[in-house]
């Protein structure tokens, strides 16, 4: 192909394209395109001729790629994300948007955010994907390099390059299951010392310092130390976990109780679990968004959905 030849392409056809590599199929390619199965065909057919291959042949119904073509597929693909990566901070309309958004976050966000937002954006966006990761410890630098769209947790982050914006206000529980034989509400510090435990630990990387000290700083329970901080060889604590949602499911399964956030136990297992009131005093946890600072529309949308339907929660 020549430079004029090149010049003359249609960024369209490259698109088109890479969406019959994916599926294998005229038919599929066109549904997902909003495109009639001709003007795929027609694409096809123009790209065969400046390309000079013929990119895919027909072999018991599908669409079989030629070594041309996924080696074509396998460049042409991060390019045009690339090129949809740095256009779309700058122009979004959520209906017709295919972008795609990295959000990070531990099993709270996961439970507690995640299925809302999807049903929220579902009419207003409907191409829109997300990709849900876990969380690491270098969240922020994935913010900051733009591998990472939003990531989840409490207390901002010690970085100028990103912005936190505080979502929701929770507190505390604990929880058991309804057919613990001696824990139940109202719960006192008598079940407490009675109970076993499931402790949570390695909690900084995943939801911040506020919620480790949540956890393990609880100073006005004397009687027990601090309500998480037991001794392994108290007896008591029968399990560690540095998930949310392992500790969650060892109480599910068993005699123990732990302490965790109101909103991830009602959403994690609602109606099979019963929610303790704290007989001592425990702090507010504030959950936000770490983003990075500059002007991207989509997130800016993004977080905007958010924060509508947190609010109708409250």
């Amino acid at each position: 192909m020549n430079d004029v030849q090149f010049k003359s392409l249609d960024l369209n056809l490259f698109r088109t394209f890479l969406a019959v590599l994916e599926c294998r199929s005229v038919s599929i390619a066109a549904r997902d395109l909003s495109i009639t199965p001709s003007a795929v065909s027609h694409a096809l057919t123009r790209l065969r001729a400046a390309l000079g291959d013929p990119l895919f042949e027909r072999r018991g119904g599908g669409m079989t790629p030629t070594p041309y073509a996924i080696e074509l597929g396998r460049r042409a693909a991060p390019a045009l994300e690339g090129l949809r990566s740095a256009i779309e901070p700058l122009i979004f309309e959520p209906r017709d948007s295919e972008r795609q958004f990295v959000l990070t976050g531990g099993s709270y966000a996961a439970a507690v955010i995640l299925p809302k937002l999807l049903d929220k954006i579902r009419e207003t966006a409907p191409r829109v994907r997300i990709r849900f990761l876990p969380i690491a410890a270098d969240f922020v630098d994935s913010v900051e390099r733009g591998r990472v769209d939003i990531a989840f947790g409490t207390g901002p982050p010690r970085s100028a390059r990103v912005e936190w914006l505080p979502l929701l206000l929770d507190d505390m529980v604990w929880v058991a299951r309804r057919s613990h034989p001696h824990v139940r509400a109202p719960l006192t510090m008598a079940m407490l010392l009675r109970a076993r435990h499931v402790v949570l630990d390695n909690l900084r990387p995943v939801v911040g310092d506020e919620y480790h000290e949540a956890q393990f700083l609880l100073d006005e329970v004397r009687e027990l130390r601090t309500a998480q901080a037991l001794d392994f060889e108290d007896g008591r604590v029968v399990a560690s976990a540095s998930d949310l949602s392992h500790a969650f499911t060892a109480v599910l399964g068993s005699d123990a109780v732990t302490l965790t956030l109101r909103r991830y136990a009602q959403a994690a297992a609602p109606g099979v679990i019963q929610l303790l009131e704290p007989p001592h005093r425990t702090p507010k946890v504030t959950i936000g968004a770490v983003f990075a600072s500059g002007r991207d529309l989509g997130v800016n949308w993004l977080l905007e959905q958010i924060k509508e339907f947190l609010a109708k929660d409250r």
